[in-house]
């Protein structure tokens, strides 16, 4: 796919770190999935990847988890 962003080059597939925060809550995954723009950096995360790591951090979150580190795993 062309990047949305700088709308110059094409991504190549690599991986990217997802940081999210909610209220007092962070959630780092380390090693996603994702295209690549190789000019901008900009990063393109599936969908299906995309609901997996919310639907981990909305549990995480209900849990009391304030911080969770980890490494991705494909569901």
């Amino acid at each position: 796919m062309k990047c949305v962003i700088c709308k110059h080059v094409e991504t190549v597939p690599g991986i990217t770190t997802i940081t999210l925060e909610r209220g007092g809550f962070t959630s780092i995954v380390k090693d996603v999935p994702a295209q690549i723009c190789p000019n901008c950096g900009e990063d393109y995360v599936a969908e299906k990847i995309t609901a997996e790591l919310l639907k981990a951090a909305e549990q995480m979150v209900k849990s009391g988890t304030l911080v969770d580190i980890r490494q991705y795993k494909a569901a």
